[in-house]
């Protein structure tokens, strides 16, 4: 078993065709099915369905996948940090976000980072905070922001900024013209929820916890998959939700930010990474210019 021979899976599995496989690695198709003819003897099992000029990830070849995606980003991440070059940070930087950082955090870094190392270019990946762990963790990503700190043995979280999560009105709201409400205010309200996984619900349910406080009985309009659908939503005053402060602001003319009495629901914005995961130097470097930046 060798790294071309994981390339070689890998790039049929995304491309779910030998042709268009080949094509991407740059070699000939036979070449490219000998490669994965000799994985799969090495293997002893078959790793691909072939499909005319298609092919399909049987189970075992899911799994040796999830290897290949591995070693892969392991072996590029050496031969970043002890290639013949030290001087010079080349490559890309994969990061995966929930919401918030991705949306008002990630553009200004990655534009201020990638301004003064110009061989390196970053990749976001946009999904709920729950997610980025198990992102990381099959190595889909270097990187990961995120509004929850991670839980998961084997990684670290840093905090790189703070932010608040408020409660969205719009505008012809009653609520509108006040700076704060009571918990007790919500009774009956229609509250439009995000989806389980997200950070900024979590966020809400971890502080009334905290609190000893129960939401009042209210109506759930609906539950939206991101800030922005929320957002949408109550600027059409179909409800109200609990959203960032960065997201509510950005949309003054429709809605309005309102905080709750005796509920603290600012959090900490987190960079996530596996512990001890070998890194490119051009990742580690993305990693120090953050810390910096967040102690500035």
């Amino acid at each position: 078993m060798n790294i071309a021979e994981l390339e070689a899976l890998k790039a049929v599995a995304e491309t779910g065709s030998f042709t268009r496989a080949a094509n991407r690695l740059g070699m000939s198709q036979p070449g490219l099915s000998r490669q994965i003819q000799r994985l799969e003897r090495e293997l002893g099992t078959r790793l691909l369905e072939r499909r005319g000029t298609g092919a399909v990830l049987t189970d075992a070849g899911r799994e040796s996948m999830n290897f290949a995606i591995r070693t892969i980003s392991d072996f590029e991440a050496l031969v970043s940090r002890f290639g013949p070059d030290p001087s010079a940070l080349t490559g890309v930087i994969r990061i995966v976000a929930s919401t918030t950082p991705a949306e008002y955090l990630i553009p200004a870094l990655a534009a201020e980072f990638t301004g003064d190392h110009t061989g390196i270019s970053v990749e976001v990946v946009v999904t709920d905070s729950a997610q980025v762990a198990r992102t990381l963790g099959d190595r889909q990503a270097d990187l990961g922001l995120s509004g929850m700190p991670s839980t998961s043995v084997g990684f670290t979280a840093v905090s790189i900024g703070r932010d608040e999560v408020v409660l969205a009105v719009s505008n012809e709201h009653r609520f509108a013209d006040q700076r704060s409400i009571t918990i007790d205010q919500l009774r009956d309200e229609n509250i439009i929820e995000r989806e389980g996984g997200s950070g900024t619900w979590q966020t809400v349910v971890q502080a009334l916890s905290s609190a000893g406080i129960e939401l009042p009985e209210h109506k759930v309009s609906m539950t939206l998959g991101s800030t922005q659908a929320v957002v949408a939503a109550v600027a059409q005053n179909l409800g109200i939700g609990f959203v960032t402060v960065h997201a509510a602001n950005s949309h003054r003319d429709k809605v309005t930010a309102v905080r709750i009495d005796g509920l603290s629901l600012e959090r900490d914005l987190n960079l996530v990474y596996e512990t001890g995961r070998v890194r490119g130097r051009h990742t580690q470097a993305f990693i120090d210019f953050v810390q910096r930046k967040s102690q500035s």
